[in-house]
């Protein structure tokens, strides 16, 4: 089964009683969630999962020789970010907004001092926790993705609704009406966040350049994949860096930890390989909050060497 239907599956049972456990005192929450992590331990020992050989490969991959410190680190985190995801999503955000944390936030503000910026995050444990926070400071439009799944994306919604900003989900609406309010944005000096780590197989060498899906070919992990060429357009449209980020978490901050800015170039798939290559700097230096660590493409990847 593919990660994107278990988490489809997942997210319908988990629905049933999401409002009631996130009003929960901390204690009764913690447990809550800690089935989660027990079903991620399920999967991790289960013969024939490939939830095992991913992080085995991820962790060889990181040079970090212990794996189950490694997924033990990923599921503690992936529980944490489900808690403060959902009192985001319930409208419990006090606590959330204060947590977030910019280590180089001064660096950030001079980027917006001299106009927008496209800001490019992976999907990590805690992505839309820190953007409740990050939309709490600078003015921002958050491009989202809602599941295939009615049920997920109507819950998704509530969650996008509750970030404190404008949003625009890519999946249903028109390109055109995306590339408009993105390029708006950016001149009026917003920052434009989006998760960019959702992949595909890698267009052909001879045509690196899929302008019909917007996919270009690119390398991540040693592997060739195909990943989205919005940020490298829109920034080079607008004329403003690209800035790869990630987020960290522990168990009193969310942390926005940004990596060197990346100036646009008129060719596409330069710039998209010099973003891709800092994200991945980033990924690689806090594996356990990369929750499309799991993704089936990006599993593939990343054990490509022990598969063939």
């Amino acid at each position: 089964m593919s990660f994107s239907k278990t988490k489809d599956r997942v997210w319908v049972a988990y629905n049933l009683f999401a409002g009631w456990l996130a009003r929960q005192p901390m204690p009764v929450r913690r447990v809550g969630y800690g089935f989660f992590g027990l079903a991620l331990w399920i999967a991790y020992l289960l013969p024939g999962n490939m939830v095992r050989p991913t992080f085995v490969a991820l962790s060889r991959n990181v040079n970090d020789q212990d794996t189950r410190r490694l997924f033990a680190n990923f599921a503690r985190g992936f529980c944490r970010g489900m808690n403060r995801m959902e009192q985001v999503r319930h409208g419990r955000t006090v606590a959330i907004d204060a947590m977030l944390h910019i280590p180089e936030e001064r660096r950030l503000e001079e980027i917006l001092e001299r106009g927008g910026g496209v800001l490019v995050i992976p999907h990590t444990h805690a992505s839309l926790a820190m953007g409740r926070g990050l939309a709490r400071r600078y003015p921002l439009l958050a491009l989202v993705r809602s599941g295939g799944d009615a049920r997920r994306a109507s819950s998704e919604l509530e969650i996008y609704r509750n970030l404190g900003c404008e949003f625009l989900d890519i999946r249903v609406e028109k390109p055109t009406i995306v590339a408009r309010k993105v390029l708006s944005a950016l001149k009026d000096g917003r920052l434009v966040v989006g998760t960019v780590d959702r992949i595909t197989n890698a267009p052909p060498s001879q045509e690196p350049i899929n302008s019909a899906s917007d996919t270009v070919r690119a390398s991540a992990f040693g592997q060739p994949i195909g990943i989205t060429g919005w940020p490298a357009r829109f920034a080079l449209k607008a004329g403003v860096p690209i800035i790869p980020a990630t987020v960290v978490q522990t168990k009193d901050t969310i942390s926005l930890c940004l990596g060197a800015s990346i100036e646009p170039r008129e060719d596409l798939l330069e710039t998209t390989q010099q973003w891709l290559c800092e994200l991945e700097r980033l990924i690689r230096a806090h594996p356990e909050e990369w929750t499309f660590a799991l993704d089936k493409h990006w599993s593939r990847a990343v054990r490509a060497k022990d598969i063939g």
